[in-house]
Formats: C-alpha cells, sequence, structure tokens
C-alpha cells in the first residue's frame, strides 16, 4: 500500500487544525512567564546576601529570622529589618567598633546612612534596588548568595 504524502486524513487535518489554535496561546503564556521574570518584584529578602560589587566589600545580609547583618567596609553591623510588600524598613544600627583610617570610616558612615534611609525596594533574582522617601534610589545591589 502506496500513502499519498498529501492526503494524511481527517484525523491528520484535525490535530493539526487544533494545533494551530494552540499554538498562540501556548506562545502568549511563554512571553508572559518570560517577561514577569525579568521584572522586578516584592519577593522575600530572607536568605539573601547583597552587595556593591566590583570589588567593593561592604554587604548586607537579610536572615530569615528578621535579622540583618554585614559589612560596613570596616566593622560588622547588625540590626533587625521589616519586610511588608515592597515596603523595608531597617531599624536602629549597632556595629562593631574599630578604626580603619578616615576615608574608610567616611564610606563607612555613609553606607550605615543608606541603610537607615531604606524605605522601599525592587528585587530581581540577581539585583536590589534600594529605595529612600518618595521613591529615591538610594542604591542598586548584586546579590552575592548565588551559585
Amino acid at each position: 500500500m502506496i500513502l499519498d504524502p498529501i492526503d494524511h486524513g481527517e484525523a491528520f487535518t484535525h490535530n493539526f487544525a487544533m494545533m494551530k489554535l494552540r499554538f498562540p496561546v501556548f506562545l502568549a503564556s511563554m512571553l508572559i512567564v518570560a517577561s514577569a521574570a525579568g521584572q522586578a518584584g516584592t519577593g522575600s529578602l530572607a536568605g539573601s546576601e547583597w552587595g556593591l560589587g566590583d570589588g567593593d566589600d561592604r554587604y548586607v545580609q537579610f536572615g530569615s529570622d528578621g535579622k540583618v547583618s554585614g559589612h560596613a567596609g570596616c566593622n560588622r553591623f547588625f540590626t533587625s529589618y521589616q519586610q511588608t510588600g515592597k515596603k523595608l524598613k531597617i531599624a536602629g544600627i549597632a556595629t562593631t567598633r574599630k578604626w580603619c583610617g578616615e576615608a574608610v570610616m567616611k564610606r563607612e558612615t555613609e553606607w550605615l546612612g543608606l541603610l537607615k534611609r531604606v524605605r522601599a525596594f525592587e528585587v530581581t533574582h540577581l539585583k536590589l534596588t534600594l529605595y529612600g522617601a518618595k521613591r529615591t534610589r538610594l542604591a542598586v545591589l548584586k546579590r552575592r548568595d548565588f551559585d
């Protein structure tokens, strides 16, 4: 029996027609998922660590217990944080008390002051943007604990 390559029968025609109808829906749903994955969101910061990158040793680490700690340039710091949706509040910050020279201490004071002014954030998998009052961008941090 020889089959005509053009006439595949009614079942083939029906399946092909259904596939043509489903493909645009599938494609649209995949584009929505891909688009959402690249957008900044309000994911939990718990268990993540973020830094300025480019050889800068300052970083902040958000614990799952509501505590935040990190390195300010010379001293370590620790405190608590509250995250509600896109809102973020870092409470009064305590530090160790080493002296590392005037330039380093100035950078440290700036970093700690920035953290105290944080009021909101946006996060993607590898980037955390911190905002102050009136949605002023304070810093863009890079994920440090991503393998």
